[in-house]
């Protein structure tokens, strides 16, 4: 029997947790100051069915080369397509056209359901994880595996096993946080270093009941110029009826605005809605918050995002070595990448092979 699918999901409604489907969520485009006429939205769908399109027959052909270099020549030329560019690449795939290969578009999986929890995904995990014997602020330092089995210091000592399933991102093992004896062979830092962490950072925006016209559980974006990287900011309007945007920003641009701090990422967020909709919402905001996924020494980054030419990096990172160290996570969970779901299925799986390796 293989991992289950969408795990998370089946806890989820098992335990009576709140659910709101995301699929197929309505969207609101802005073009400066007014929302964009029909003909407009017509122009928008033009430009995301010749980019998606493009993709696809890229995809086809099995390239392993940047989304950039398969666009059209006139694509550029498109009303929307900096939107629809900015859409795609830093506000799904966590990176820019340049930097995202055509393999891990095309090896995407369908999800046919993505859900919030008005609880907040954190209750979902702590739910799960109640009966476990979890030890948190426990972070591993050192991982030896130069004998016949592995031994894992800690600040709370060290544990000894067979064997040692790695979870934690490509980019906490691309900064040394954890330090391999024997060092990791040439082949497996070389597929770390071809799996940065990409970038898809949020920005909360509270407000103090007023609407500005805008739905419920809608996405909220807006025209941006066709040269790339745009300084963008999407959202979320109103999840669940709270009083809240949640603010995207992804690729180049979302690393440096959170480098900038908490203050500047608010700041740009909050600009941008007055653009849309006017001065009157900085009257209405009451406070703001960046996710710290850049900075967070247990991420450095949101998901990984294989380089063009270095899909195979995602295979290679998933090899186990000598039995002993194996590797899992959302780098390495198949056409589930970049999804909570996606690692928790490659944890499963790879448990399940480390069980029959070393019973």
């Amino acid at each position: 029997m293989g991992p289950r699918k969408f795990a998370y999901l089946d806890m989820a409604k098992e335990w009576g947790f709140d659910l709101l489907r995301m699929n197929g969520a309505g969207e609101t485009v802005f073009v400066g100051d007014r929302k964009a006429t029909e003909d407009e939205l017509k122009q928008y769908g033009q430009a995301w069915r010749k980019l998606t399109s493009a993709l696809n027959k890229a995809g086809r052909a099995g390239l392993d080369v940047s989304w950039a270099s398969v666009m059209p020549d006139d694509f550029g030329d498109m009303r929307f397509a900096g939107l629809s560019q900015t859409r795609k690449g830093p506000m799904g795939f966590a990176a820019d056209f340049e930097d995202l290969t055509i393999k891990d578009w095309w090896n995407y999986g369908s999800v046919p359901n993505r859900n919030m929890i008005k609880q907040g995904y954190g209750t979902l995990v702590t739910q799960m994880g109640k009966a476990l014997p979890v030890k948190l602020n426990t972070p591993a330092t050192r991982v030896d595996w130069s004998g016949d089995g592995v031994s894992v210091k800690t600040p709370a000592g060290t544990i000894r096993a067979k064997a040692c399933i790695v979870t934690v991102s490509p980019g906490v093992l691309s900064a040394g946080s954890i330090r391999f004896t024997p060092e990791l062979p040439d082949w497996k830092q070389q597929a770390i270093g071809n799996l940065p962490m990409g970038l898809l950072a949020k920005i909360a925006l509270q407000f103090d009941g007023e609407r500005f016209g805008l739905r419920n559980n809608e996405y909220l974006r807006y025209e941006v110029p066709n040269e790339m990287p745009a300084e963008a900011c999407y959202f979320l309007t109103w999840p669940f009826g709270f009083d809240h945007m949640v603010g995207f920003i992804g690729g180049q641009f979302g690393w440096e605005l959170s480098a900038a701090g908490t203050d500047a990422a608010v700041d740009f967020a909050l600009g941008e809605v007055v653009k849309m909709v006017g001065s009157d919402a900085r009257k209405h905001f009451i406070k703001g918050h960046l996710s710290g996924w850049a900075e967070n020494p247990w991420t450095l980054g949101a998901y990984a995002a294989a380089t063009p030419g270095q899909y195979s990096a995602r295979g290679d990172l998933k090899k186990p070595i000598a039995d002993r160290l194996f590797f899992a996570g959302e780098a390495v969970a198949g056409p589930y990448i970049m999804l909570c779901s996606g690692a928790y299925m490659s944890g499963e799986r790879v448990a399940k092979n480390v069980a029959r390796v070393i019973g």
